[in-house]
């Protein structure tokens, strides 16, 4: 039976489980989205990553973007080959519940 999740081409609950080790590809490109309702434009990063074998995109909320940029820095470049396990948690995110990805750094 074919495996719905491989059409998913982003990290998310989908594509990942908590524990899963993901690698960082490079630092990414930071892309101008609009919200459907609002219409309020907002930029986003979005950062290749490798988990399960897999290229994803990992495009990190603020919660992300904070552990990561502490730890690494707040040049994504620097980002490279940075590995975390997954750890999902609810997020509420313009007025609904989402399942977001919050990386753990490993040593």
């Amino acid at each position: 039976m074919p495996d719905t999740s491989l059409l998913d081409s982003f990290l998310n609950e989908s594509t990942c489980s908590d524990g899963d080790v993901v690698e960082v590809v490079n630092g990414g490109v930071i892309v101008e989205k609009e919200d459907m309702v609002s219409k309020k434009k907002y930029n986003v990063l979005q950062v290749p990553v490798k988990c399960n074998g897999r290229e994803l995109t990992f495009q990190p909320n603020s919660d992300a973007v904070e552990v990561l940029s502490k730890k690494y820095g707040k040049n994504s470049d620097a980002w490279k080959g940075v590995k975390f396990k997954v750890k999902q948690y609810p997020k509420t995110s313009f007025g609904t519940i989402k399942t977001a990805i919050l990386p753990v750094i490993l040593l």
